[in-house]
């Protein structure tokens, strides 16, 4: 009479635990990775309205010659609220700059000279974008802070 040898069937409780660790391993740094690029993502709210900024400033500038001042010599608001080609919020209706993790209270302009300006967006603070600054000036360099 032959015996048998014994087949194992299943896993054993270390082949088990090796695997949830490696699984919790890469699950880490998949949160990890994915809430950078979130942030990133929702940036681009701000670059589309910070580029909606600097059209109007090009704009502006090709007949002033000033980015600062309007054609009637009036100063740009630091709110652009009367900046050309960008439409301000008129309650209940968004302006250009609303979005959802940016809105026209995120951006103010500087102009250090007359050919030179910088865009400045703050995220909002009771939002997933607080803490976040990005600058464009007039060269289209973009300079980020906080993520």
């Amino acid at each position: 009479m032959t015996m048998k040898p014994a087949q194992s069937q299943g896993f054993t409780l270390v082949e088990m635990m090796i695997v949830a660790i490696i699984v919790a391993i890469l699950a880490a740094v998949g949160v990890a990775m994915m809430r950078g690029h979130t942030t990133r993502a929702m940036a681009t709210e701000a670059y589309g309205a910070m580029g909606t900024i600097r059209t109007a400033l090009r704009v502006n500038y090709a007949e002033t010659n000033d980015y600062g001042k309007l054609p009637d010599g009036t100063v740009i608001a630091a709110d652009c609220t009367n900046l050309p080609g960008v439409r301000p919020r008129y309650p209940p209706t968004p302006g250009d700059l609303d979005g959802r993790y940016w809105d026209q209270d995120c951006y103010t302009l500087s102009f250090p000279t007359s050919s030179r300006y910088l865009i400045t967006a703050t995220g909002k603070a009771d939002g997933p974008t607080a803490g976040v600054t990005i600058t464009l000036d007039e060269t289209g360099t973009f300079t980020k802070d906080g993520f």
